[in-house]
């Protein structure tokens, strides 16, 4: 049974309780509820390929931390990794040198890489690259666009496809990713 649905249940046993008093509720024991067989798998929080999403919640316009813009657009027919970031998390610190590997690796094979920093200003995004090494476009400014993106903490990596749908997802960072990382990479370049 998942948090959300203990809570919920507490809350309902709570609030039954504060109306009708203690001889008015019929609990379920804790037993029966560990041993009760879930007809549900665990749900996956990471949307099915380009399920949920439309191209309006993917496309973005953001200023370059470099200066300028970055538009989404501008990237048509191309597939895009986004990568959302902060420049303290230390998940992401550990994810921005592993992806910058691969925009060196496949950049030149077409695939995109762009990084969008939470912050309200260029100095987090500038000093996370300066202290890295990283030298795929950076923009600021994301929590809006995060939003569309459903980002639920940092980082976050999206596939994008050349139509810019959602292709897949990673939460967080870890080289363990890398082998399914690369696998998407070569899906999209039809590299085999």
């Amino acid at each position: 049974m998942n948090k959300l649905k203990i809570f919920i249940l507490t809350a309902a046993y709570t609030a039954c309780f504060a109306y009708y008093g203690p001889a008015g509720i019929k609990l379920p024991s804790l037993q029966d509820l560990i041993a009760a067989p879930s007809d549900q798998a665990a749900p996956d929080s990471r949307p099915a390929k380009g399920a949920a999403y439309e191209k309006k919640d993917t496309y973005f316009k953001l200023p370059a931390a470099a200066g300028g813009v970055i538009d989404l657009a501008s990237y048509a027919g191309k597939p895009v990794f986004v990568f959302f970031f902060t420049e303290t998390c230390p998940y992401c610190r550990k994810a921005g040198p592993a992806l910058e590997r691969i925009y060196k690796a496949y950049g030149p094979k077409g695939l995109n890489l762009i990084g969008i920093s939470l912050e309200d200003t260029p100095e987090g995004a500038l000093n996370y690259a300066r202290s890295l090494g990283v030298t795929f476009p950076l923009a600021y400014a994301g929590q809006e666009i995060s939003a569309h993106y459903r980002v639920q903490g940092v980082p976050y990596i999206y596939a994008l496809d050349s139509g810019h749908s959602i292709y897949d997802v990673w939460e967080g960072y870890d080289e363990s990713y890398d082998p399914q990382i690369e696998k998407t990479i070569k899906s999209l370049l039809s590299i085999k």
